[in-house]
């Protein structure tokens, strides 16, 4: 099963078409107050009580017009899975309670305080309160970039198996000025189940490497000489062991199973990306390029330091 793009949650779905509504009203609101600025007779009245001339009423729709604005950027970012979507969103929703919590009292304090108006208040406040603790709760998930190109996975055929290793780079990885670091730090050997039916190592030298081009690991070669192997920044379940705070404590896993190397995304906070596409489980290939948070590994079979 592979999996190249995550689907939009149905509450970020909800609360995009909301901002939708709510700037297609804004705008209405927007051209009511500059086309019939006299037809509102509560404004009037309010107005009146306190003692601004009434020609301002059109200034009135100068709120409604950047609530539009806002609101339409929100949806954009909503709709196309944006971090920043997700930040503006709960910095807006924060603003939006405050905001329902101040029409409120300014409501009461001027005696305007009607079923509609109170009700409508108290319902904005909720509704901001709602949408700030969900996106607290729900983390962000990015789309991977259109610009980028091919298949986000290589699944193998039924009639026909991937080959067991492809074939080496065409010029060995630089070794000067490069830090070599095998997993857990110690010498790796083959060794054998319980049952003694297969071994837990593919072999005692490594079998693949990862190269962290970016990040703070930049320059380290892992050796990859088990079946199964985690990377992530848990201190000591990790076999790749990565100090970049954007990566999860258990990010991700590389298996190899007859031949082929898998790459399994462990639910991870920033996601795992093979070639700049989002995947849950992957075959991954020579000179593959793998991004876990603001890191970059580079994958390859040749692991030669001559």
């Amino acid at each position: 099963m592979n999996e190249t793009t995550t689907p939009r949650p149905i509450g970020v779905t909800f609360v995009a078409f909301l901002y939708l509504t709510l700037a297609i009203s804004a705008l209405i609101i927007a051209a009511r107050y500059v086309l019939f600025p006299s037809g509102n007779e509560d404004m009037i009245l309010l107005f009146t009580r306190l003692k601004i001339p009434i020609t301002f009423l059109n200034l009135l729709a100068v709120p409604p017009l950047i609530t539009a604005g806002i609101a339409t950027l929100l949806f954009r970012g909503l709709w196309q899975q944006r971090v920043w979507g997700w930040s503006a969103t709960i910095f807006f929703s924060f603003l939006g309670m405050l905001a329902s919590l101040l029409a409120i009292a300014f409501f009461v304090a001027f005696y305007f305080n009607t079923s509609t108006t109170m009700g409508a208040a108290t319902g904005a406040f909720i509704l901001f309160a709602w949408i700030f603790v969900y996106f607290l709760k729900v983390p962000p998930q990015p789309q991977p970039s259109p610009a980028s190109a091919g298949p986000v996975v290589r699944p193998a055929s039924g009639s026909q198996a991937p080959p067991a290793r492809p074939e080496p780079l065409s010029a060995p990885l630089p070794s000067q000025g490069v830090h070599y670091e095998t997993i857990h730090n110690a010498p790796t050997v083959a060794l054998e189940t319980e049952q003694g039916e297969e071994t837990l190592l593919v072999a005692a030298s490594p079998i693949a490497c990862l190269v962290a081009t970016q990040g703070t690991e930049a320059g380290k070669v892992y050796e990859i000489c088990r079946e199964d192997v985690l990377i992530g920044r848990h201190p000591t379940l990790a076999d790749v062991l990565l100090t970049d705070p954007t990566v999860s404590a258990q990010h991700a896993r590389l298996h190899y199973q007859d031949g082929v190397f898998w790459l399994i995304d462990l639910e991870s906070t920033n996601g795992t990306f093979i070639n700049d596409h989002r995947i849950h489980k992957a075959i991954v290939q020579d000179q593959d390029k793998i991004r876990l948070g603001s890191t970059t590994l580079i994958f390859t079979q040749r692991c030669s330091d001559d």
